[in-house]
C-alpha cells in the first residue's frame, strides 16, 4: 500500500527523479525493518518487491517524464478505448485494427475532437528535424505494413515483384563487376 501511495501521481506531478528517490529510501526502509524484526516469510516478500522493483528500474518511472502519460495499465486502456471507439466513429468500421497497425505510436497523437487551431499551437514546438525523423519512421511502418498487407492478400503478384527486382539485382551486380 505505501508503494502504491508512492507511485501515484499528486498535484504538481512529480519528477521521475523524484519518485525514484522516495521509491528507493522505501525499499531500503523495508528491507531493513524486515531484516530486524521479520520473521522468515517477511524477509522473502520484502525480498521479492525488492528484486521485483529493482529488475524494472529502468523503465518503471517514465511515466513521469512526459505531462499526460498514462500511469497504470488501467489509465492506457481507457485512453486506447477512447482512441478506438473515436476510430469508429470517424469510419464507422467496426474493426479499427488495421489503423493501429499502419500508423503504429502514432495513433496515440490523434485526437478527433482536437481542432485544428488546437492541433497547430500543440504541434509549433516540434522542430523540422524531429518531425522529418519521425515522418521518416511512420513512412517506414507505414512500408512494412503496406508489404505485410501485400504479402497476406496477394502472395502471388508480392512474390513475383519480389523475383523481379532479384533478377534485376543481379543483372546489375554482373554489369558492375
Amino acid at each position: 500500500m505505501d508503494l502504491d501511495h508512492l507511485l501515484d501521481p499528486v498535484e504538481p506531478p512529480p519528477s521521475s527523479s523524484a519518485v525514484a528517490e522516495k521509491v528507493h529510501h522505501y525499499l531500503v526502509e523495508l528491507q531493513a525493518a524486515v531484516g530486524s524484526t521479520g520473521d522468515e516469510f517477511d524477509q522473502q516478500v520484502a525480498t521479492h518487491i525488492h528484486h521485483t522493483f529493482r529488475s524494472r528500474w529502468w523503465g518503471l518511472f517514465a511515466c513521469y517524464q512526459v505531462a499526460g502519460l498514462p500511469r497504470t495499465n488501467n489509465e492506457l486502456e481507457t485512453f486506447l478505448r477512447r482512441l478506438k471507439t473515436g476510430q469508429r466513429r470517424i469510419t464507422g468500421r467496426k474493426n479499427v485494427h488495421d489503423f493501429i497497425v499502419r500508423y503504429g505510436r502514432f495513433v496515440a497523437f490523434l485526437d478527433h475532437t482536437e481542432s485544428q487551431e488546437a492541433l497547430l499551437a500543440r504541434l509549433y514546438p516540434v522542430s523540422q528535424d524531429d518531425f522529418a525523423r519521425e515522418r521518416d519512421w511512420l513512412d517506414t511502418i507505414q512500408e512494412r505494413a503496406g508489404k505485410h498487407y501485400r504479402f497476406r492478400r496477394q502472395r502471388t503478384i508480392f512474390l513475383e515483384a519480389l523475383e523481379a527486382r532479384w533478377t534485376d539485382a543481379c543483372a546489375i551486380a554482373q554489369a558492375v563487376s
